[in-house]
């Protein structure tokens, strides 16, 4: 664990209020670093997230534990260089959408949760770069995220948590972050289309199997059996081992019962979807 109160120029922490969370960033040695001040369960819904996506080869933010002012949270190093632009996918539907609708249709709260889909996403993509090879590629990133979601049940997943990094002509999907959220009792906010507003998980993956190219569905049926048959357990283990911290007990039984009624609840449609083959 890392003790920010010992750091040099702790003066020089700057509150960054970006989202729900209180956000410092400071310089040393001219790397810009980041801490966010995380509650405990989220802290560890957050590492246990982080373990998955490792297992799974989904790029995620670097973070280690750290303390500031007797608060925990952690601590990420900034991913970009000094010529990167970055923008996320909040800032690329609102250029997309006032381009092509009129302001007051977006500014409605039900339309800009709407928008929060792969069909429309894609479609922005599309508008702003005109290469075919760019915007696959960071859908394939994007789709990564919708599958990863799924099967963790993450349900805050926003248009302002997913970004985008322009490198010159190099367009790369920003890693992974900010997955607190996961197995909560709420569907996954990132659907297939538009009409996937306040729909059921079920319902997505139907809709997402049953219209997405071969390659995506055997991604998702290989993402699900990985993680069948490494099992919770070990990857708790795994999340308990890396980062220096135990667990309380009952927070791991929540984990463990909650994560493995969703695998069984995918595992329960694969069974049918080959029956009705």
């Amino acid at each position: 664990m890392i003790n920010l109160d010992i750091i040099n120029n702790k003066d020089k922490l700057r509150p960054n209020f970006k989202g729900s969370h209180n956000i410092y960033n400071f310089e040393i040695d001219n790397d810009t670093y980041y801490f966010k001040e995380v509650p405990n369960r989220e802290l560890i819904m957050e590492l246990i997230s982080k373990s998955i996506a490792f297992i799974l080869g989904i790029p995620y933010l670097k973070e280690s534990i750290a303390i500031l002012n007797d608060k925990y949270g952690l601590l990420s190093q900034s991913y970009l260089k000094e010529s990167d632009i970055v923008y996320n996918l909040y800032s690329l539907m609102q250029d997309y959408f006032y381009k092509y609708n009129d302001e007051e249709e977006l500014l409605d709260y039900k339309r800009l949760v709407s928008i929060n889909n792969l069909e429309d996403i894609w479609s922005a993509l599309e508008d702003r770069y005109k290469n075919n090879e760019i915007v696959k590629n960071i859908m394939d990133g994007i789709t990564n995220i919708f599958i990863f979601d799924l099967l963790i049940g993450e349900s805050d997943r926003t248009l302002r948590n997913i970004e985008i990094i322009e490198s010159g002509n190099i367009v790369t999907l920003a890693p992974l972050y900010d997955t607190s959220s996961i197995l909560s009792d709420k569907n996954t906010a990132l659907g297939v289309d538009k009409d996937d507003y306040l729909k059921s998980d079920l319902d997505k993956l139907n809709k997402f199997i049953e219209n997405s190219d071969y390659s995506y569905k055997e991604k998702f049926y290989s993402y699900l059996n990985t993680l069948d048959f490494i099992g919770i357990e070990i990857i708790i283990e795994k999340t308990e081992k890396e980062n220096g911290i135990v667990i309380d007990d009952n927070l791991k039984k929540e984990i463990i019962t909650k994560f493995n009624e969703r695998i069984n609840m995918f595992k329960d449609y694969e069974k049918r979807a080959s029956i009705s083959k």
